[in-house]
């Protein structure tokens, strides 16, 4: 395939059912995503593992909700 251009050799490839070479780019990475903040400590005494009681979750979806 000399003497083609790069769509040339791109249209002969997609015609002859191969796939046309690409060039290499290097991807870029990704930045740096922000540390998350840290959880909440738990309360002196308090059971970090403990399941919220329903009014306990209605409490807060309505302290987030504004």
């Amino acid at each position: 395939m000399d003497g083609l251009t790069p769509e040339q050799q791109a249209l002969f490839s997609s015609i002859m059912g191969q796939a046309a070479p690409k060039p290499f780019i290097p991807p870029t990475p990704a930045p740096a995503a922000a540390p998350a903040a840290p959880a909440p400590a738990a309360p002196a005494g308090g059971n970090a593992n403990r399941v919220l009681s329903q009014a306990e979750i209605d409490a807060l979806i309505a302290s987030m909700s504004g």
